[in-house]
């Protein structure tokens, strides 16, 4: 069985088949065969939700190609800035909470560079440094019938990058129990909030295929 995998990100996408590769293996799944998208689809992602936004994308790629799909999304939450960047993780430098941190020669960075930029900045003189990854994973096997998790990774941001092999927010961002950033510890995979949804969603699939 074919089973289509939509993430523009082509990190995110690498990290999301490796997992699956191996929670395949563990649910005695190994007729699944991950597969791009035949192309990219525009999805107006208006949920308040990463479920929600997860199912819109998985349903508009099933209905799009009639391929079972997998969907995630998934972003940061900062206790500091009730919850934020939330939903909006991926263009939080775009976003009109604490804008003024951002200055025009800031926009020489990489995206990923500008948020993590403007989370440390707006968190300079903040104690409370405590946040949590969250990804949301969606299945959709036909027109009704859809398989949902979602994962969570608690921890604090750091006071400066420590760079590694991740990407997005990793950097900045680490785990609880950890003294170093989620970019930078070799067992990611077997920790991350995507691994939790994504075996979430698995042991379920096991069920009813």
């Amino acid at each position: 069985m074919k089973m289509m995998i939509c993430s523009s990100n082509k990190k995110k996408f690498e990290e999301m088949v490796s997992i699956a590769n191996v929670l395949k293996q563990r649910y005695n799944l190994e007729d699944i065969e991950f597969t791009r998208p035949p192309k990219e689809i525009e999805v107006e992602e208006y949920g308040n939700t990463f479920l929600s936004n997860a199912y819109l994308k998985a349903k508009a790629y099933y209905e799009a190609f009639g391929i079972p799909t997998l969907a995630d999304d998934s972003g940061l939450l900062v206790e500091a800035f009730g919850g934020r960047p939330g939903v909006y993780s991926s263009r939080f430098y775009m976003d009109d909470f604490g804008s003024d941190v951002l200055g025009q020669k800031d926009f020489e960075l990489s995206k990923d560079d500008l948020n993590n930029t403007k989370v440390l900045r707006l968190l300079e003189k903040e104690k409370n440094r405590k946040a949590m990854f969250v990804s949301a994973v969606v299945i959709m096997l036909s027109h009704n019938q859809g398989i949902f998790g979602e994962g969570h990774l608690k921890g604090v941001i750091a006071k400066e990058p420590i760079p590694g092999k991740g990407f997005g927010y990793d950097p900045i961002f680490v785990p609880e129990g950890y003294d170093t950033s989620l970019a930078n510890i070799e067992d990611k995979n077997e920790i991350s909030h995507r691994k939790k949804s994504l075996e979430a969603v698995f042991s379920m699939l096991k069920k009813v295929l």
